[in-house]
């Protein structure tokens, strides 16, 4: 049986992953601030998919439906995306990006695969190797996108140093 790691080889591990996330958002932020984007409109402009209700995007970002509408509207008035309501259920405030949300988003995906990200200095075989291990460190049945959300509460209230 594997022994259990002690306090300062957790903090130290905990430390690189929080570096490494670190790096990866900071190219993210780079590439969003090119397009004139902030990194949750990034985040919802990636996220949208074809035409989708306003309550799949907002599970989607992990956010209550009132904050995905003011980002909806914030991306409408900039002319990327377009909201009308579901043809079947008039209730339904569906979401679908324009012309111009397309080709912005094209944009942030060519940027984003541009960069050279923390990942590119491994080789494809030690990528799937270290997916595989983070995959193996997180417990069974954890639902990732709400433990991502409870995370990027907690760094920003953490002072790591």
């Amino acid at each position: 049986m594997n022994a259990m790691p002690d306090l300062a080889e957790t903090r130290e591990m905990a430390g690189l992953l929080i570096a490494l996330v670190g790096q990866t958002a900071t190219q993210i932020s780079q590439c969003a601030e090119e397009c004139g984007l902030s990194v949750v409109q990034t985040s919802a402009l990636l996220q949208i998919d074809g035409s989708m209700s306003m309550r799949e995007l907002s599970a989607r970002l992990g956010s209550h439906a009132s904050t995905a509408t003011g980002l909806v509207d914030r991306l409408a008035a900039r002319g990327l995306v377009e909201r009308y309501e579901d043809a079947n259920d008039r209730r339904v405030k569906r979401v679908s990006l324009t012309p111009e949300g397309v080709a912005t988003r094209t944009q942030l995906v060519a940027c984003v695969e541009s960069a050279r990200t923390p990942f590119a200095r491994l080789s494809a075989t030690q990528r799937r190797q270290l997916h595989d291990l983070l995959l193996a460190a997180i417990e069974p049945g954890t639902d990732l996108r709400e433990a991502q959300r409870q995370a990027a509460k907690l760094l920003g209230s953490i002072e790591l140093d």
